[in-house]
């Protein structure tokens, strides 16, 4: 592995962001939750989630596109073994700013994987976020990178239509969001548990 994070910076214009945040409102929203266990635990996580599904032909470019980055940066960056036929699902991610005393949504450190295979038969190899929200339309909600040797640019991850790419061991968080709304693409690659 050459780099712990791969980025494209503003890989989708404003127009296709708006584009998928209007087409994803259309679906049901559901409360986001802790992976290993599916509980809503808001002093973990705080959130809001809309599941996308690679079978509905309104997201084929978004998972095209998506399949395009991550396997890119893998080449180029990880050589992380995985399933290059892509993620089944998509997370369009919400998280809103605080209201009525309320501490604005969140999502504290985790990872997206762990080095124990468990029951699985796979495992989350590459984790991918697109930025869809304009920086100037929400504070705080900054996603940000654990125990790793360099740090992605705050402010290039940031912009929108910038898609980030890391393996789903890092350990990754997003801080409250203060002010505003902060829409994300959150995906995940999964291959042959880690060994």
């Amino acid at each position: 592995m050459r780099s712990e994070w791969a980025y494209y910076e503003s890989f989708l214009d404003a127009a296709a962001c708006q584009e998928i945040v209007d087409a994803a409102l259309k679906y049901p929203i559901e409360k986001g939750t802790v992976t290993s266990d599916s509980k809503l635990k808001k002093e973990v996580r705080h959130s809001d989630v809309i599941f996308l599904q690679r079978t509905d032909p309104v997201f084929s470019n978004v998972f095209a596109t998506l399949d395009y980055c991550v396997d890119q940066a893998n080449d180029e960056w990880f050589g992380v073994d995985y399933n290059r036929f892509g993620t089944r699902a998509v997370q369009f991610t919400i998280y809103r700013g605080a209201e009525a005393g309320e501490k604005g949504q969140h999502y504290n450190m985790h990872q997206d994987s762990t080095l124990i295979s468990g029951e699985h038969p796979s495992q989350r190899k590459l984790s991918v976020t697109v930025q869809l929200s304009d920086d100037a339309d929400y504070e705080g909600g900054d996603f940000t990178m654990h125990y790793v040797t360099r740090h992605p640019p705050a402010d290039a991850i940031r912009k929108r239509g910038t898609i980030l790419v890391f393996p789903s061991l890092v350990h990754h968080s997003v801080t409250p969001v203060s002010r505003g709304v902060r829409y994300s693409l959150v995906a995940w690659y999964v291959g042959r548990p880690w060994r």
